[in-house]
């Protein structure tokens, strides 16, 4: 099991540096590292600094190291956190956001994000697993593309690639929050 998951961290370290390609592809230049597994990104005219990370989420017989890009500041108002849920059943129509139990400022920063046309408009373009936005108001999108994914029986380490239209798309759409 340690040499899957060895094979998966060194894996995650490559493939960081092909998703971090694919940004500079977009005008993007590399910051300072924010971690093991995380660069921030610094921004071509218009857009915020960026930082990208491969989380890990493991599980007894497998798991990945998820690709997340987020603002590397806060951008949005404070609240308890957000989730959002993507509806349409072959396209996405539009994404749904949540805020939690008993957050006022969650539920109206939820409101405002759902009326958001422009970046409604945005979110359609990302294959996105997931988005949410952190209690300190940073926008996160857990990316499809870009990861890299395991599994323990039969032994297997997989990446799967972020292409440079995704890696602006998703920063486009990070840029409209």
């Amino acid at each position: 099991r340690r040499a899957v998951r060895g094979r998966a961290r060194a894996a995650a370290a490559r493939s960081l540096e092909l998703d971090l390609d694919a940004f500079q592809a977009g005008g993007y230049r590399r910051g300072e590292k924010e971690g093991p597994l995380a660069v921030r990104l610094e921004p071509p005219d218009g857009l915020p600094p960026l930082v990208v990370r491969l989380a890990p989420e493991g599980r007894i017989f497998g798991g990945a190291f998820a690709l997340e890009v987020s603002t590397a500041e806060p951008v949005l108002p404070t609240t308890q956190g957000l989730s959002a849920r993507g509806r349409g059943v072959v396209r996405l129509a539009r994404v749904a956001w949540r805020a939690r139990r008993g957050d006022a400022a969650g539920a109206a920063l939820a409101r405002r994000l759902d009326e958001d046309a422009a970046l409604q408009e945005r979110l359609a373009a990302v294959h996105f697993e997931r988005l949410r936005v952190e209690p300190d108001g940073r926008p996160v999108v857990r990316h499809m593309g870009g990861s890299v994914v395991w599994i323990l029986f039969p032994p297997v380490v997989r990446p799967i690639p972020l292409t440079a239209e995704q890696a602006r798309a998703t920063a486009r759409a990070l840029g409209a929050f």
